[in-house]
């Protein structure tokens, strides 16, 4: 297996973090598809197959494999259902960080999911993978996400203007940050 920690399930009060399993593809499209979602993101899903070939591409994957994004299905503890997904990614050659990518499904938006998620993912980098930085990286329009990060503790650190392809034109990349002695549990 690349990378060496094997991933255990995240559990918070309502959510569970997992790995992505086959059946989770059709949900998981639906809610990457909304053009809402999709605004904001870099990766842009064409169709159910392709999450069914990145779902099969994470099996098996190490949480701190170098150089790679490692997605977790975000569902509610009750029930089961996937209403989001996280990802971490272990830059090359710097051990020491990690970068976070969230999304949550827009039905599900609005009532703490990713604040509770996004908060497990801080507890795992910086308690079970002895992180020094964790960062962010998004658009400063997504004003919902930039909230969650500021909520969480997170500061801003840099602002790259039209440093981001986006439908024909360009779009700003803010960058947000939390190092491991900044950062308090609940």
């Amino acid at each position: 297996m690349p990378g060496g920690k094997e991933f255990t399930d995240l559990f918070t009060e309502r959510l569970r973090l997992r790995r992505f399993e086959p059946g989770d593809a059709e949900a998981f499209f639906a809610y990457r598809s909304d053009p809402g979602v999709m605004r904001f993101q870099s990766w842009k899903p064409r169709d159910v197959e392709e999450m069914r070939r990145f779902i099969a591409g994470q099996a098996g994957l190490a949480p701190d494999t170098p150089d790679s994004w490692f997605q977790l299905a975000v569902c509610l503890r009750k029930g089961g259902e996937l209403i989001g997904d996280c990802g971490l990614h272990f830059p090359l050659h710097e051990s020491w960080q990690a970068e976070i990518g969230y999304t949550i499904a827009p039905r599900r938006q609005r009532r703490g999911y990713g604040l509770e998620a996004v908060r497990a993912l801080l507890d795992y980098l910086f308690t079970g993978l002895s992180k020094h930085r964790v960062y962010a990286s998004l658009d400063p329009r997504n004003r919902a996400s930039v909230a969650l990060l500021e909520r969480l503790g997170m500061r801003r650190e840099a602002c790259f203007k039209a440093s981001v392809p986006e439908g024909g034109g360009w779009a700003d990349d803010a960058v947000y940050a939390l190092l491991a002695e900044e950062y308090h549990r609940d």
